[in-house]
């Protein structure tokens, strides 16, 4: 538990504030995330909303989305409601990570982290604040801010969260629409259910007192090498918690961008076709998120900005981290031999002008620097040929939707020659180089695959339903071409 500082007037005392959030709070309990799963597969039928760009030869209304997930959207959501913030075209969201059961200062925010986004351009910032920020809490005086969901906690179950916004609220001077707060087993978990995240290691780093949750005391080693890794719930904690590695990583400000770094891996995971579509991998997380996530927000406010996440451009995201740098609005200190960090000019103005403009991206950096090298091979490199193989207007661009949000490079959508397929058909042209993106697409479209034999030869992750040769494609760089039949109706509907 941290230190209770002296009562000095050494920062300015929080005001509290009464939102909408908070009203709630005070209504009902603490709503859990049952129906996240709802979440993920409206994100999905948000694919159909967003337009793509491209040559195609269907009629104009083929941009109309209609599938199963918009239509559930449809349901549950209503074209007159907003959500908070939504009417000022600013959204802002508070992630608290704590240590849950199990671990010492379960209550206590290992991560907090402020996002703002924009929805008139899909803009969204993050700030990461240090848990070594201190904070004047109500009835216990100066505390490091990571104290402040813990302390409510004990005086009133469910009440963190609250408490956390209202004190980002003075601090930042931004109004905290929603709060979702995660304990390590669930970040663990949920990284793990969607079978693990690509993240880049800027520094190659060893941390040799990483501690164990044993309730011992006991320490180990881990290390992380500079360039992609992908990495399963268990090492993405532990690269996103370590706090004395080397190498310039043995700091809380280190720590906080690795979380920032981690945090949007997982959403390029989540929202993949692979995990999207897998029934399986969907209860995971379901029964996950339902044991150790919390939120203020309905079922429908979480529907409602699921639409917004496949609309957000990953390389536009602005990261920031609070630091106690030359130039920073804070500095560092020790008061009564713990260290603290306080504002510099013994008042939050300078923190509340950068959250003011937290989408600005002067001397701030984005989620990924133009020059790391490229990822692994993954959707983002397997170009497509769709075909409208039936009789219904528009289901081949209906189906490009879905798989271009979801990474795929759509080349091409027109209609077949023959527009009375059957069944969806797929013709491999890469000689089963690409199995496992072929795997997913069989799985998802309910296809036959078509394969030459040399590609079957060297595949052993799908079971072509023929084999020979595949319509001649001479002069273009496709990987698969795609033929909608007329179970591809099971996809959209409307």
């Amino acid at each position: 538990m941290p230190i209770d500082e002296p009562h000095i007037d050494l920062l300015p005392k929080p005001s509290p504030i009464l939102s909408e959030r908070q009203a709630r709070a005070k209504i009902g309990s603490v709503t859990k995330m049952l129906s996240i799963g709802a979440v993920i597969l409206v994100a999905a039928g948000a694919f159909a909303s967003t337009r793509i760009a491209r040559t195609t030869a269907e009629a104009p209304e083929a941009s109309n989305g209609f599938s199963l997930f918009s239509s559930l959207r449809r349901l549950v959501t209503a074209p007159d409601k907003t959500l908070n913030g939504e009417d000022g075209d600013r959204i802002n969201v508070l992630l608290l990570g704590i240590g849950g059961s199990g671990h010492d200062g379960p209550e206590l925010t290992d991560t907090m982290i402020f996002a703002s986004y924009k929805p008139s351009t899909n803009d969204v910032g993050m700030i990461s604040i240090p848990r070594d920020l201190t904070v004047n809490i109500p009835n216990y005086g100066y505390r490091k801010i990571n104290a402040v969901n813990a302390l409510a906690e004990m005086n009133a179950d469910g009440s963190g969260m609250t408490a956390a916004a209202n004190t980002i609220h003075d601090i930042l001077g931004q109004t905290v629409d929603y709060t979702i707060k995660v304990d390590f087993h669930g970040f663990e978990d949920i990284i793990d259910d969607v079978g693990g995240v690509d993240v880049y290691v800027d520094n190659s780093f060893t941390d040799n007192t990483y501690p164990l949750d044993d309730d011992l005391g006991s320490v180990q080693t881990v290390s992380f090498t500079e360039g992609w890794a992908t990495m399963n719930g268990e090492t993405a904690l532990e690269y996103a918690r370590s706090r004395h590695g080397d190498n310039g990583e043995g700091s809380d400000f280190a720590r906080a961008a690795r979380q920032q770094k981690i945090l949007l891996a997982l959403k390029d995971k989540a929202l993949s076709l692979n995990v999207l579509l897998n029934p399986a991998k969907l209860n995971k997380i379901l029964s996950t998120i339902r044991d150790n996530v919390h939120t203020d927000m309905s079922i429908w406010e979480m529907m409602r900005l699921a639409e917004y996440i496949p609309k957000i451009n990953r390389q536009a995201i602005v990261m920031r981290v609070l630091d106690s740098a030359p130039g920073s609005p804070l500095y560092s200190t020790m008061i009564n031999g713990a260290y603290v960090l306080l504002p510099r000019n013994e008042d939050w103005s300078d923190l509340k002008l950068i959250a003011a403009n937290i989408f600005d991206k002067t001397n701030v950096a984005t989620s990924q620097s133009a020059a790391l090298p490229e990822k692994p091979s993954s959707t983002d490199d397997v170009r497509i040929e769709i075909q409208n193989g039936t009789s219904t207007t528009g289901l081949a661009a209906r189906t490009a939707e879905l798989l271009e949000s979801s990474g795929f490079t759509i080349a091409v959508v027109s209609n077949a020659d023959v527009r009375n397929y059957p069944k969806t058909m797929i013709f491999d042209y890469t000689n089963g180089k690409k199995a496992e993106e072929l795997a997913s697409l069989q799985k998802y479209l309910d296809a036959d695959v078509v394969m030459t034999p040399q590609g079957y030869l060297s595949s052993d992750a799908v079971v072509p339903d023929s084999l020979g040769s595949v319509p001649d494609r001479s002069g273009s760089d496709i990987d698969f071409l795609i033929i909608i039949g007329e179970n591809g109706m099971n996809l959209v509907m409307r």
